[in-house]
């Protein structure tokens, strides 16, 4: 593992790469940012709420591609469709 001093910049790295088996991590993180913005618009922390929800937008694409990826038979269906 490499370090990086860019916090959550990995979710917008064009060369970040995952796979389905890091579904449950990819989603305990977006609930745990929903948290983080939840709390900073109660607090009025409205900035810190914004840079969160493009967190949580980018991991909800991440998600959503990864169980689109991990449905059995969509890599067929998706030869099909070209």
């Amino acid at each position: 593992m490499q370090s990086c001093p860019h916090a959550n910049s990995c979710l917008t790295c064009p060369m970040f790469l995952t796979t389905a088996e890091f579904l449950p991590q990819h989603r305990d993180h977006h609930r745990q940012t929903l948290q983080i913005i939840s709390t900073a618009e109660a607090r009025g922390q409205g900035r810190l709420a914004e840079m969160n929800r493009q967190v949580a937008d980018n991991l909800e694409k991440i998600i959503t591609s990864l169980q689109e990826d991990d449905r059995p038979g969509d890599q067929e269906a998706g030869a099909d469709a070209s």
